[in-house]
């Protein structure tokens, strides 16, 4: 009882105790779900329009279209990934466009749609389609396409099942890329649909005659930049009159830095140039069969040696520069160049020796399975008695490519191949459709039938008809380069890596770094899809670094961008989306409208001259009179807008005032003569014009509507 009144006397206190011990709890709980939250959202690579793509869907698309791109033979830089990085972003926001357009207005594609765009089942086959199957061939497609089935993998031997599952990745992604071009495609139509000509217009193009007009036009360059600068307050009417220009569906960020390109010292050209000495008294002296010996002391990736003579065209293909080429062909065997420093390298050739030799040759050829017994020898019989070789192969030969043409295939004498033999390479390339396999290098005399090959395949083989004999040259070519050395780059690291440890925010860093003689830019404007920055190779680190940064933060690092760059940035100020600040389109509209102000003063200064005829127009410009036919009101693209309306208003054979036809031409024109015109000819422009804006107007469209959507760009946090 004493226990219970004890509790009773404190219950209170005991009540707040339990109340504090819920809220942590739940606080506690709360924190945590707000970090898995957090996690979450952090995780995202693309919101649009609040739809969450994840960094780990996103990289896997990404990973696959830098496969693609290798597998073509590109080579990815951080440039050329960052602009894969964009298209699959871009893709990713046209896509979620595409898709919710088409639902508001019921636009889809449907099964049996997509299955004749993969088959061309009634239709033409989507060229996607027939790209990925190598055939238009409805039976073989649809066979493909059952060997890719879930069921035929699963019976598929263990060793092909891998292969088949990234074929079937494959043929998923081919199927979503025709569907989407499909919906495009009937989007487009839809849009374009909505646009004609209005009848005034189609009126008046179709009702007057069409016009042979004269006319003189002159750049508005020609007039100084001091005399069209616009005033800050004309930039800034203009940025409020037209600021739907700058609108910015991502966010940008200022930024200044403070650079410097490492290049070699005069101590740096000296041991170049000593270099070069050492490998010109050494190429001098050596022969064909010390020449490897000799170049193999230069540490330099550009050198080459070949005991094959090569053509004029294969010495361009090696990368020789006109110099040296002109000089490997006019030298004496054995003669060494004299190098002088260009592009900061010694290009040194040495000719060994020169000869001439067959362009290419024509064979025939006949591919035999052994297992029909005594063909070879019947067939070799009978080309050895005169029989049409071409007849034979094209009646017997196993191989459809060459067969066709009776055997025919002609092989290019490149990179040292004898002219009057056959070389293992070229057996090879002969019979890469058979698959011959040759372990030994076969002779085979022009002319003579000859058989090769062994078990199960034999190929019956002539050469014939070869080409003219062509210079050749055999080479030994080696670049000695002036780099600068490890000192020249550890001390340049060092003067600005002192300036950067000194402190004292940027503007104090930028005027140290100019009196050294370091370049220093400011306000350079990048985004999430900036590949670099300004033009410094290999900066998406700076960039990355940088949008998430603070306004007004310096680097605490110096960076390196790739082997010569070295790189102090600072944050200026980050602008959300919307609109782009007028500092950052300042010098864009500045260049506007002074074009337009020197348009005004050309045409000012030009009516003030009063001159009377076209000649006089044209000795004043420095500039001749031309002459176009068939001028009507519609605007064929050569010429501005501008010029259809002065030039259909303007009387025959009156002299215009000079007028601006855009902000960078000025124009001066004399109708002489009018045509009637061909009112089926005008039609068909018109028709031609209409449709073409359409698609224009239709693009815009979608375009504008990508636009206006809410695009959150996370990429910088990942790449």
């Amino acid at each position: 009882m004493a226990v219970l009144e004890k509790i009773r006397s404190h219950s209170v206190m005991l009540v707040v105790i339990i109340g504090i011990a819920l809220a942590g709890f739940v606080i506690g709980d709360l924190f945590t779900s707000g970090r898995t939250f957090w996690s979450k959202s952090e995780q995202v690579a693309l919101s649009i329009d609040g739809k969450d793509i994840s960094i780990q869907d996103y990289s896997a698309r990404l990973e696959q279209l830098q496969n693609q791109a290798e597998a073509q033979g590109q080579k990815l830089g951080d440039e050329q990934r960052m602009q894969l990085n964009n298209q699959l972003a871009q893709q990713y926001i046209s896509e979620y466009a595409l898709q919710k357009i088409a639902s508001h207005i019921g636009l889809s594609v449907t099964d049996d749609e997509l299955y004749a765009l993969l088959v061309g089942k009634g239709i033409a086959p989507s060229p996607l389609a027939s790209q990925f199957f190598g055939t238009t061939d409805e039976k073989q497609v649809n066979e493909f396409i059952r060997q890719l089935s879930d069921k035929q993998i699963q019976a598929a031997p263990a060793e092909q099942r891998q292969q088949l599952r990234a074929m079937q990745t494959q043929f998923t992604l081919l199927q979503e890329q025709i569907r989407t071009q499909r919906l495009q495609q009937k989007l487009g139509t839809l849009l374009s649909r909505t646009y004609k000509i209005n009848d005034i217009d189609r009126e008046l193009a179709l009702g007057a005659d069409a016009r042979t007009v004269a006319l003189v036009r002159t750049s508005s360059a020609m007039i100084a930049d001091s005399t069209a600068r616009p005033t800050d307050a004309e930039v800034k009417s203009y940025y409020d009159t037209h600021k739907d220009f700058y609108r910015m569906q991502y966010p940008l960020t200022q930024v200044s830095y403070i650079s410097l390109q490492v290049v070699p010292s005069q101590a740096d050209y000296k041991a170049a140039e000593a270099e070069k000495d050492k490998a010109l008294s050494e190429l001098r002296g050596a022969t064909v069969s010390t020449i490897e010996n000799a170049m193999r002391s230069f540490s330099t990736s550009n050198k080459y040696f070949s005991k094959a003579y090569l053509t004029g065209a294969e010495l361009d293909e090696l990368g020789l520069g006109a110099d040296q080429v002109a000089f490997i062909k006019s030298a004496e065997v054995g003669a060494v160049n004299d190098p002088q420093l260009v592009s900061d390298r010694y290009d040194i050739a040495k000719l060994l020796g020169k000869t001439s030799s067959t362009a290419s040759l024509s064979v025939r050829m006949i591919v035999l399975n052994d297992s029909v017994k005594g063909q070879a020898d019947s067939l070799l019989s009978l080309l050895q008695g005169g029989a049409s070789f071409a007849e034979l192969a094209q009646k017997n030969s196993i191989d459809p490519q060459t067969a066709g043409k009776g055997g025919l295939v002609t092989i290019p004498n490149r990179y040292g191949m004898e002219d009057s033999t056959f070389s293992e390479f070229m057996l090879q390339q002969l019979s890469a459709n058979s698959g011959l396999k040759l372990d030994t290098l076969y002779q085979v005399p022009v002319g003579t039938v000859v058989r090769l090959g062994q078990a199960p395949i034999t190929i019956l083989a002539k050469a014939e008809n070869p080409q003219p004999a062509v210079e050749k040259y055999q080479v030994a070519f080696l670049t000695i380069p002036a780099t600068f050395s490890p000192d020249t780059y550890n001390g340049k690291y060092s003067a600005l890596n002192k300036i950067l440890g000194e402190g004292g925010g940027f503007e104090a860093m930028a005027k140290k770094a100019e009196k050294e003689g370091f370049n220093v830019s400011r306000d350079v404007v990048i985004t999430t899809q900036s590949p670099m920055l300004g033009q410094i190779p290999s900066s998406r680190q700076i960039v990355s670094w940088a949008l998430n940064a603070k306004d007004g933060e310096v680097s605490p690092k110096l960076y390196t961008c790739g082997t010569d760059y070295l790189v102090i940035p600072a944050v200026g100020t980050h602008t959300p989306a919307g609109y782009a600040p007028l500092s950052a389109v300042k010098e864009e509209i500045v260049a506007y409208l002074s074009g337009q102000k020197k348009a005004e003063h050309l045409v000012k200064s030009l009516e003030a001259k009063k001159l009377t005829s076209l000649d006089a127009y044209a000795a004043d410009l420095q500039t001749k009179v031309d002459t176009l036919v068939d001028v009507s009101y519609v605007v064929r693209g050569s010429e501005p807008a501008t010029f259809n309306g002065i030039a259909m208003t303007t009387p025959i054979g009156q002299l215009s005032k000079p007028f601006a036809a855009s902000n960078t031409e000025v124009m001066v024109l004399q109708p002489i003569a009018k045509t009637p015109q061909d009112k089926a000819v005008a039609a068909s422009q018109i028709k031609q014009q209409e449709a073409g804006l359409a698609r224009q107007y239709s693009y815009r469209a979608f375009a504008d509507f990508i636009q206006r959507m809410k695009v959150e760009d996370n990429r910088a946090r990942f790449y």
